[in-house]
């Protein structure tokens, strides 16, 4: 009982404290308690003496006594909002390693393609003794065996004028080689080397007569002596007359964007399958490098030449020994022509066959005038002609010492005139040399050639 006096009265005591702190410090903001039935004490020891009293009463009634206590306002708590989520970090990049043979499926038909042919295509270096050079010239280009007895086939260009030839396979091995027979009009020729047949590979060939543009062409060489080079287009086009001034034309070329360079003449120009389509030879640039147009020769051109090359025969093609322009209603206008389709003749080759048979080319002319007075071509073997591909087709479909009539249109008159076909003029058979350069003796430097001045 006593210690429970002894609680009250410290409890007591420290209401009062407070109660006593808060009027002083708050008068004007009113009790806490109420204050109506009794008088509160003004003083810590008026405060004190109350609470003695109280605790007399207490232990004499024995009787518990509820303590008014203050009524304190719920606390609410201010809601913190979460902190923002983080954002998921960056994907980390894994490296996926190499798997053998992971590729699109058309890279892998390229792939496919490229390892069964590349060993069949060689690099060809021509050296040349020139009268007063203290080192042979040497030149390069590229072909691609056709068959198991070491026929390689190439470009007249690239083995023209060699002294010494040699042939560099796709393992690195180099062995001699001799030329066999040539095509100088259509820029082809085959070389043989002596080695197992247990050591080729040979290339398959195809045709081109039914080659579409947009087709996939793949061109495998040596541009400026880098063996084994890939290259890729589609072909661009087919049936394009190529011709240097004054030189036989070859045509039905093939047109293709995959990068040829100098040092691709010579080289296989492959379909989708693998087959050789043709045999690149030239391109269309002013600086010697590629810029998009290249040119082969059609496979099937090679076809009809091929069994006479490899009998070690030189092809030699029928000639016609005129130059001529395309008639059409401005040249007919201009030259006062009856003939307003055909073929016009602005000069024969003196003593050439169109100028043995009597037919007769332009005369004057000059300062952007054509000579006027030519025959008109119109017909062969009595059949129609109008363009001067069709004439130079059907040319070539004949052989030296063919004689063919030729109908032509001379001022008002038709007549028919008889012309016998002789040989191509060697000095005007398409030629030219090889494509670069290198004095032998002179450290070569891998991947690069002196130009060919």
């Amino acid at each position: 009982m006593k210690s429970i006096g002894s609680f009250v009265l410290g409890f007591v005591l420290t209401i009062a404290l407070a109660i006593g702190g808060l009027m002083v410090v708050s008068p004007g903001r009113g009790a806490l308690l109420d204050t109506s039935a009794a008088v509160v004490p003004t003083s810590v020891a008026a405060a004190a003496e109350q609470a003695a009293s109280v605790l007399t009463s207490v232990q004499a009634q024995v009787v518990p006594t509820a303590v008014p206590t203050a009524t304190i306002a719920p606390v609410t708590a201010t809601p913190v909002p979460p902190p923002p989520a983080a954002a998921p970090p960056l994907p980390i990049p894994t490296r996926v390693p190499a798997v053998a043979g992971r590729l699109l499926a058309q890279e892998q038909e390229l792939v496919d393609v490229i390892a069964r042919i590349s060993p069949a295509v060689v690099s060809i270096t021509n050296r040349r003794s020139a009268p007063g050079a203290q080192f042979p010239a040497s030149g390069a280009g590229s072909g691609v065996v056709v068959d198991s007895n070491g026929h390689i086939l190439t470009n007249n260009h690239v083995v023209d004028d060699a002294t010494r030839l040699e042939v560099t396979f796709a393992d690195g091995s180099t062995v001699p080689a001799r030329l066999l027979g040539r095509d100088p009009a259509n820029d082809l020729a085959v070389v043989r080397v002596d080695v197992p047949a247990s050591r080729l590979t040979v290339a398959p060939l195809g045709q081109s007569a039914t080659l579409r543009p947009g087709q996939l062409a793949i061109a495998i060489g040596s541009p400026f002596g880098l063996n084994q080079t890939v290259t890729v287009g589609v072909i661009s086009s087919t049936g394009r007359t190529r011709s240097d001034a004054g030189r036989r034309p070859i045509r039905n070329m093939i047109q293709t964007d995959a990068p040829i360079n100098p040092g691709n003449s010579g080289g296989p120009l492959l379909s989708s399958l693998g087959e050789v389509v043709g045999i690149n030879t030239a391109i269309e640039s002013p600086v010697r490098g590629s810029v998009g147009i290249g040119f082969a020769v059609p496979i099937d051109t090679a076809h009809r030449f091929l069994p006479e090359m490899l009998a070690g025969n030189t092809i030699v093609h029928p000639w016609f020994g005129i130059t001529i322009s395309q008639v059409t209603p401005a040249l007919a206008q201009e030259l006062g022509l009856s003939a307003t389709q055909g073929i016009y003749i602005s000069e024969t080759v003196p003593n050439g066959p169109a100028a043995r048979a009597g037919l007769r080319g332009g005369s004057g002319g000059g300062q952007g005038q054509a000579a006027r007075g030519g025959d008109v071509i119109v017909g062969l073997e009595g059949r129609a002609i109008t363009s001067a591909d069709e004439l130079g087709v059907y040319i070539d479909s004949k052989k030296v010492g063919d004689r063919i009539s030729v109908e032509i249109v001379r001022g008002n008159q038709r007549l028919t005139v008889t012309v016998v076909l002789e040989a191509w003029p060697e000095s005007q058979a398409s030629r030219q040399g090889p494509e670069f350069e290198l004095p032998e003796g002179i450290p070569q430097i891998p991947g690069f050639r002196f130009p060919r001045p």
